[in-house]
């Protein structure tokens, strides 16, 4: 049976949605660890402090622009790769709410919604997953809610999206699972 291996160094991640909430603090947490950080958002000016501490670093950490829901957006990966930045960890964390009922929700809205929270996490997730697995080391977080679980009023389309992702995660989960036990 093959197994992982945690390498000896900083490891490199990579987080969408760094720029506020949760992956702001998540990338503060990250550098005080002297880990390298690729932090991306849609629009990284939107938090110039970060991206001086981020640039302060001076250790390959970096913040970059990234559309989660641009249908190339799994390109990142490939092009961090091939410029030797080895991704360890990817924490898809990008991500917002649209506060409607069901009902009255545009279909461009609801598309949209899920581009952000369901298709751009996969995306990133299969363009990671052969890297990792070469490596025999990677981690993938994908960042969810409690929502996808039990959905409130005004919450549907989030509660759905959601949900998607916590049921592609499980089954990555015992796909990658699978296919280490065979090497």
């Amino acid at each position: 049976m093959s197994t992982f291996t945690k390498p000896n160094r900083p490891l490199t991640w990579l987080i969408t949605g760094a720029t506020s909430g949760f992956g702001e603090s998540l990338c503060r947490l990250v550098l005080a660890g002297g880990h390298k950080l690729i932090a991306t958002s849609r629009n990284p000016s939107r938090n110039p402090e970060l991206a001086a501490e981020i640039n302060a670093r001076g250790n390959d950490s970096q913040l970059i622009q990234l559309d989660v829901d641009d249908r190339n957006s799994g390109q990142i990966i490939e092009s961090l790769e091939a410029s030797r930045i080895e991704i360890d960890v990817l924490v898809n964390n990008a991500g917002y709410c649209i506060y409607a009922p069901v009902e009255t929700a545009a279909e461009e809205e609801v598309r949209a919604l899920m581009e952000t929270l369901y298709f751009g996490p996969v995306r990133l997730a299969r363009a990671v997953l052969p890297y990792m697995r070469r490596r025999r080391y990677g981690v993938i977080v994908n960042i969810s809610s409690g929502a996808a679980l039990d959905g409130r009023d005004s919450m549907g389309l989030y509660a759905g999206a959601k949900a998607a992702l916590d049921g592609i995660s499980k089954v990555l989960a015992k796909e990658v699972a699978l296919l280490e036990s065979a090497l």
